[in-house]
């Protein structure tokens, strides 16, 4: 598989108007592509020669929105709101400063459990043959982990980071997020 996925493949009908709202929406796909990779567990080791090729198609898909899109709404994040949240922040600076770290932080950790996921997808046989046993187990575990990273990530991105960057960034700079959101998907 390869990394980084072309963003017009996995953005072409996204209109972002609104860079905090565009982050909400991007991780509402992220979790539809995340349930994407729980469904298909089951199904990579159906006896069904058809299921497992569905399931398949439907796992590279999600593994190449999620390695695209990933990477796009981390730099998002950490290029574009977190330094302009940061210099904004005024008496909230140390809660802010506390946020973005951890934050980056669960980035770098996501990253490292999707390369060993996706690296254990490209290890699987080709379909429509299932994973040996000790893949599937191996797969199921990174998926586990990779969900559950992002479930808490997102959960406090929503709560905390979009209510502190409602509360700070002043209109002219959502204009300019927005902007750089823009470029990154038009490069």
């Amino acid at each position: 598989m390869n990394r980084i996925h072309p963003i017009s493949a996995v953005d072409a009908d996204v209109t972002i108007t609104d860079p905090l709202r565009h982050l909400v929406a991007c991780h509402d796909r992220i979790e539809e592509h995340l349930q994407i990779l729980e469904r298909v567990i089951p199904l990579l080791r159906s006896d069904s020669e058809p299921k497992r090729r569905e399931a398949r198609e439907s796992l590279e898909k999600a593994l190449a929105f999620l390695d695209a899109m990933g990477h796009l709404h981390t730099q998002d994040e950490e290029e574009s709101v977190f330094p302009r949240l940061l210099a904004a922040s005024g008496e909230d600076r140390s809660v802010v400063t506390e946020l973005t770290t951890m934050l980056e932080s669960q980035h770098r950790e996501k990253e490292a459990v999707f390369e060993k996921l996706a690296a254990t997808v490209d290890a699987f046989p080709a379909a429509p043959a299932p994973p040996s046993p000790e893949q599937a187990g191996r797969f199921e575990g990174l998926v586990s982990n990779l969900v559950d990273l992002y479930r808490v990530h997102i959960m406090v991105e929503n709560q905390r980071l979009i209510s502190l960057a409602q509360d700070h960034l002043k209109q002219a700079e959502l204009g300019k997020m927005l902007q750089e959101f823009l470029a990154r998907r038009s490069a």
